[in-house]
């Protein structure tokens, strides 16, 4: 039997949706997500909590290798975002694994497209929840040897 792609998006995209707003965020489905909407680019998914967006274009497939994406709805995505104030993303989900997250600065240029050479091994959701939180230091600041630095024995481990 074969499956209509367009119907696998937008499971992939509802999937999604549900995912982010189990977690506390405000989700939208882009109307015209795939549709190609010629004067604007519209993103799959707008997902914003406490004043943080995310702007994504979700991909998912059965099979593995580098993952292409034209480089037209890199670009648009990017300038969604930025317009946003958000972090442009891509999610990419294979068959029976889990959601996976990509920066847009993280994507190989070839040309006519970017491509996630290894999709399957992007940033996990709680680790695009703690980059927008910031929940903890960097801690090289702790780490310096000159007499000017905190000590890591000061250190006020309520504000990590």
């Amino acid at each position: 039997m074969i499956r209509n792609p367009k119907a696998k998006g937008t499971r992939a995209e509802n999937e999604l949706a549900d995912i982010l707003w189990e977690r506390g965020f405000a989700v939208v489905r882009g109307p015209a997500s795939g549709g190609g909407a010629k004067r604007r680019f519209q993103p799959d998914l707008v997902a914003v909590r406490d004043g943080k967006v995310l702007v994504i274009e979700v991909k998912s497939r059965s099979g593995s290798g580098p993952l292409y994406i034209e480089a037209e709805q890199v670009v648009g995505l990017a300038e969604f975002a930025k317009r946003a104030g958000g972090l442009a993303l891509i999610a990419f989900r294979a068959r029976g694994g889990e959601w996976r997250f990509h920066t847009v600065e993280s994507l190989r240029p070839t040309g006519s497209s970017f491509a996630v050479d290894d999709p399957a091994s992007g940033m996990r959701l709680r680790d695009v929840e703690e980059m927008l939180e910031r929940k903890h230091k960097d801690l090289s600041t702790y780490l310096r040897s000159d007499s000017n630095s905190p000590s890591l024995s000061k250190l006020d481990t309520t504000d990590l």
